[in-house]
């Protein structure tokens, strides 16, 4: 599902949830929601900043688990959210429900020395694999 600005001064997209999941209290999970940074930004001064939306928090007691996402513009995996449940029952989210904003953001290259030009991970870093510690396997 592509993002989608909801009105036009929308600042961030919305993002669905790909598959009904159901978050259990206190486990950090892995959303999927099927989008993916647009290729041809990729190259660009481009990042995304990930956000929980404010009417999921509220009804669902649902959190982003690092508070918010940074996506760089060379990500070229599905974007999954991290999220985490407060309350002592599991929720559920259905396909299709919007969790999440995907805020464009330009900045400024060459502020700091770059070690590498080449990415060599995905999700959770730039050059180390996922330790499963908080994803499960099927998510990966």
């Amino acid at each position: 599902m592509t993002p989608t600005h909801k009105t036009k001064y929308s600042a961030g997209a919305d993002l669905h949830c790909a598959e009904t999941v159901t978050i259990q209290p206190n486990c950090p999970t892995l959303v999927k929601t099927g989008a993916y940074t647009p290729e041809r930004l990729r190259t660009s001064d481009m990042v995304y900043l990930l956000c929980i939306r404010s009417s999921i928090a509220l009804n669902k007691s649902l959190m982003l688990a690092n508070g918010v996402g940074v996506i760089d513009c060379d990500y070229p995996d599905e974007i999954k959210v991290m999220m985490v449940h407060f309350e002592s029952e599991p929720v559920t989210i259905e396909a299709g429900e919007r969790i999440a904003q995907l805020v464009p953001m330009t900045y400024r290259q060459g502020v700091f020395p770059t070690e590498s030009t080449e990415r060599k991970g995905g999700f959770g870093s730039t050059d180390e694999a996922v330790d499963g510690v908080f994803i499960k396997s099927e998510d990966l």
